[in-house]
């Protein structure tokens, strides 16, 4: 299976060979017919121009090629390793066109035949390079190819020394002998600026070098993502007309693996909005240094192995001789029905673990209880009028609490719960609302002792 859009760059470029081999024939012939060192020039450029759209078609049909086993980040660099195989031969035509110029220069200069034919055919030519360069171009930008790109900035130097050569046939035509000679200086100067830029670039993919703009944007784009703290690191290469990013960002140390996913999806979703298509593998790593010492506790603690859930951490400062101490108290949950001296053991191994993230002046105890399996009960909340009366009346008296829109009443093997809804200003603090949840909580249990777990949901008005 071939990437989409391969075929259409195919096309172009394959039309572009078959265009250049014609043009070469042409202008061997006038070559041959004239003796002229410009159109020797031009004709040799031409001939490489063969090799070169050669290796981009083949460039081209080999990067579409999908990942395989051997491939694992596809075939992309075939177009770059084509485009620095141009460059070679460009090197190449340029030392032995400049070679031959320098030596009509320096001696007896080769008499020079300039038709009218001539003239009209290197016309003809350049009219055709225009054509042939927009549509490279233009299919190299829509398909993002760099080998497309590459054979584009090759013919468009074809353009320049076209016209250059016409000027020193024309000169030549008329009498100026050293026209020939340093007309194909010039046109051998433009092809090698021409190789230098299209080595560096190839060179550049070849050896993964990081494209600068994307880079900086994929790092942003990484940064600004939600859930992220910081974008710690950013790697990216090009291969073809793909990029590959490994990106490493930081985030909350307590976040669980589903959440660490979803933090990964958000950043590869933001990458994707500027730089579309892009191979993005991403890494979160926890942040530590600007963690608040309940969410280290609860990280450290987590990290036990045997231990499911951390909850009700607390965290005391307090000087004792001078110095800063820390008291800490925590409740894990753990697999039910353990013995007491595996859950005191698994308690020293949690304290242990708290110990060594908050440092030696710190003092842990850990209450260890069974982590609750899924229950099953049932809605009584019809039957249970008095309840729901009695839950809405204690909630309507805190002065935060706008209404009491929906009591749920469930009834389980061990006991009933409760689930009230309620509303309460949109700024209202966290800290109030949870005080006013704590009070209705607490007097809902007084006067109902048959009530266990009781869940007071704040929502805005």
């Amino acid at each position: 299976m071939r990437a989409q859009g391969s075929g259409r760059a195919e096309r172009v470029a394959l039309a572009a060979l078959v265009v250049t081999v014609v043009l070469t024939g042409t202008k061997l012939l006038v070559w041959g017919l004239t003796s002229s060192l410009a159109v020797l020039s031009q004709a040799l450029d031409s001939a490489l121009d063969i090799v070169a759209l050669g290796l981009v078609w083949m460039g081209v049909r080999i990067a579409a090629k999908p990942a395989d086993e051997s491939h694992h980040y596809g075939h992309g660099k075939a177009e770059n390793l084509a485009a620095f195989v141009q460059t070679v031969l460009l090197g190449l035509i340029v030392l032995f066109v400049a070679w031959q110029a320098l030596a009509e220069l320096g001696g007896e200069r080769t008499s020079v035949e300039v038709p009218w034919y001539a003239l009209t055919l290197f016309g003809a030519s350049a009219v055709v390079d225009v054509v042939r360069v927009r549509l490279l171009v233009r299919t190299a930008r829509e398909e993002n190819s760099v080998a497309l790109q590459a054979g584009a900035l090759n013919l468009a130097t074809d353009v320049g020394t076209v016209a250059v050569v016409l000027v020193s046939l024309a000169l030549t035509r008329v009498g100026v002998e050293w026209a020939d000679p340093v007309g194909s200086l010039l046109v051998v100067l433009a092809v090698g600026v021409a190789a230098i830029r299209l080595g560096r670039r190839s060179v550049d993919v070849l050896m993964d070098r990081a494209p600068t703009d994307p880079a900086s944007a994929i790092e942003a784009a990484a940064a600004a993502a939600p859930g992220v703290t910081e974008a710690r690191r950013v790697r990216v290469r090009a291969a073809g007309n793909r990029l590959f990013a490994d990106v490493t960002v930081a985030a909350g140390r307590t976040s669980s693996l589903e959440r660490a996913h979803d933090i990964a999806e958000a950043v590869e979703r933001e990458i994707e909005l500027v730089a579309p298509g892009a191979d993005v593998v991403v890494h979160v790593e926890p942040v530590s240094e600007t963690t608040g010492f309940v969410e280290r506790v609860q990280a450290a603690a987590s990290r036990t192995e045997g231990v499911h859930e951390v909850h009700n951490v607390s965290v005391h400062a307090f000087s004792e001789g001078g110095q800063r101490k820390l008291l800490v108290t925590l409740h894990a949950k753990v697999r039910p029905g353990i013995p007491l001296e595996e859950a005191h053991e698994m308690s020293e191994w949690v304290e242990a673990a708290v110990a060594r993230e908050l440092g030696s002046d710190v003092r842990v105890d850990t209450h260890i209880e069974p982590l609750e399996p899924t229950s099953f009960g049932r809605d009584v909340t019809g039957s249970r009028d008095d309840l729901v009366a009695s839950i809405r009346a204690v909630a309507l008296r805190e002065p935060d609490v706008l209404d009491c829109h929906e009591v749920l009443i469930t009834s389980t093997g061990a006991g009933l719960s409760a689930v009230a809804h309620v509303r309460g200003r949109a700024t209202l603090p966290l800290d109030r609302m949870h005080d006013a949840s704590v009070r209705i909580e607490n007097a809902v249990r007084a006067e109902h002792g048959e009530i266990g777990s009781i869940v007071i949901h704040f929502e805005p008005s």
